[in-house]
């Protein structure tokens, strides 16, 4: 009985930590874009508007490429990693923690910076979304590298998995479904039905409370296994990961 029950609150655990991780990506990847073009800069006038929002696309569009060269970097890290919580835990929590906080301070003007002084809040964008994508990045890859070290049983593992794939599904969908109503609760003006800023900093911060409370389930919940055909695995050292 005790048995079932751990099964149990790992699969919950580790299935909401996965709606609330996905919840996170569809609210960066899609409504962030609609937050710079309706809410920061005006694309429609041209100018210094236009100018940051293709400068913005840029450094988003850059760090996706130079993901494909980082990510092996990162995974190589995780495996690496030794703590009395496990190899993929400290990132979860670390990731998840850090990665809400920014989400949150980039649903902002940053002080009304967007106006005052559109160059630094570029410059300011560009340390805050490249810090806390790299963060994400340990995040996502130490969340669903986490798997195979929940469990020795091969059907729990695949059990634990699709709990987590029907939690990330729900989580990429549901923002798309509460996004405006969430928006034009908090906001001020409704603004012919797109809010205001405070309406989408508030949006953000939902998102981001969500993420991490779903992280430090994930980390409280689950426990990290140490199989023997694990702790025989090789680990490659950096400079040899770079050689190869």
């Amino acid at each position: 009985m005790q048995q079932k029950s751990h099964k149990l609150v790992s699969r919950l655990s580790y299935t909401f930590g996965a709606f609330g991780h996905d919840m996170f990506y569809a609210t960066l990847s899609t409504y962030f874009v609609m937050f710079i073009t309706s809410h920061l800069f005006d694309k429609s006038s041209g100018g210094t508007g236009a100018k940051m929002i293709f400068y913005i696309s840029i450094i988003m569009t850059t760090l996706r490429i130079v993901e494909l060269v980082i990510d092996p970097f990162i995974g190589n890290t995780i495996d690496n990693t030794e703590t009395r919580w496990g190899h993929f835990k400290p990132w979860i929590v670390f990731g998840g923690t850090l990665g809400s906080i920014i989400l949150a301070a980039l649903f902002t003007d940053l002080g009304g910076l967007n106006v005052s002084n559109p160059w630094l809040y570029l410059i300011l964008f560009a340390i805050l979304y490249i810090t806390m994508d790299i963060f994400y990045s340990f995040k996502d890859i130490g969340f669903w590298s986490m798997i195979p070290a929940i469990s020795f049983d091969s059907k729990e593992r695949e059990s634990i998995a699709t709990y987590a794939r029907v939690g990330s599904n729900i989580g990429q969908n549901i923002v798309g479904v509460i996004v405006m109503p969430l928006v034009l609760f908090f906001s001020v003006n409704a603004n012919n039905g797109q809010g205001d800023k405070r309406g989408w900093f508030m949006f953000a911060a939902v998102i981001a409370l969500i993420a991490w409370v779903s992280a430090m389930v994930v980390a409280a919940g689950t426990k990290e296994i140490d199989s023997d055909l694990r702790k025989n695995t090789e680990k490659l050292p950096l400079e040899e990961f770079l050689v190869y």
